[in-house]
C-alpha cells in the first residue's frame, strides 16, 4: 500500500501534538499521527479517520539516542533503537528480523527482512506543492511501517538536520 505523510503545522491541543496527516495517493485521508513529547519520553499514536487507535510508539531517550517500542493491536511488534551518531545504521530493529538498507539520513531507505525482501520503502517527495514523506508498505505491515516512518521523521528537523552537526559526517543539510 502506498501512503503520503504530510507534516502537520497546527498547534498542540493541550498535551496532544499533531505530527502527520497520512493520505492515500489519491488524496483520501487514511490516518493521523499524533503524540505527546517531552525531552526524555514520548508517545506517538496512529489513529484512523474514525479516531480509533491502530498502533502506537513509546519512546524513551533523547532525540539523538532513544529506544522506541512499536505496539499494534495490544501487542509489541518491534523495538527500534535510534543512535544518530552511528553513521551507517542509525536505526536498528529488535523483535523482528528487519534492517534498513539505504541512507536514513537523507530519508531514502528501505526496510528489508532477513532474506532481503522489501517490507517498506521510505522516501522524500512533493505532494501538492508541499514536502512530504512517501511510504510504500508490504501488505499487512502498513501500520508498523507507518509507525517506523513516524519514528524516523518525527525527530525535530528530521534526521538529515543532524548530519551536519555530527563529527565525521558530511553531506547536505
Amino acid at each position: 500500500m502506498q501512503y503520503v505523510m504530510l507534516r502537520e503545522t497546527g498547534a498542540a491541543a493541550g498535551e496532544i501534538v499533531p505530527y502527520f496527516t497520512v493520505l492515500l495517493p489519491d488524496g483520501t485521508p487514511a490516518f493521523r499521527i499524533i503524540g505527546e513529547k517531552n525531552p526524555f519520553t514520548g508517545k506517538l499514536a496512529l489513529v484512523d479517520c474514525s479516531g480509533r487507535e491502530r498502533g502506537r510508539v513509546l519512546r524513551v531517550g533523547t532525540p539523538l539516542l532513544s529506544c522506541h517500542t512499536v505496539w499494534q493491536a495490544g501487542r509489541k511488534r518491534a523495538v527500534i533503537t535510534r543512535n544518530l551518531a552511528a553513521p551507517r545504521r542509525p536505526y536498528r530493529f529488535y523483535g523482528v528480523p528487519w534492517k534498513t538498507r539505504g541512507d536514513c539520513f537523507s530519508g531514502s531507505f528501505d526496510v528489508v527482512d532477513a532474506r532481503g525482501a522489501v517490507i517498506m520503502t521510505h522516501g522524500r517527495g512533493w505532494y501538492c506543492g508541499r514536502a512530504c514523506v512517501c511510504v510504500e508498505a508490504r501488505h499487512r505491515e502498513d501500520v508498523v511501517c507507518l509507525l517506523i516512518a513516524a519514528v524516523v521523521d518525527s525527530t525535530p528537523g528530521a534526521p538529515s538536520s543532524f548530519q551536519a552537526k555530527l563529527p565525521g559526517l558530511a553531506g547536505p543539510v
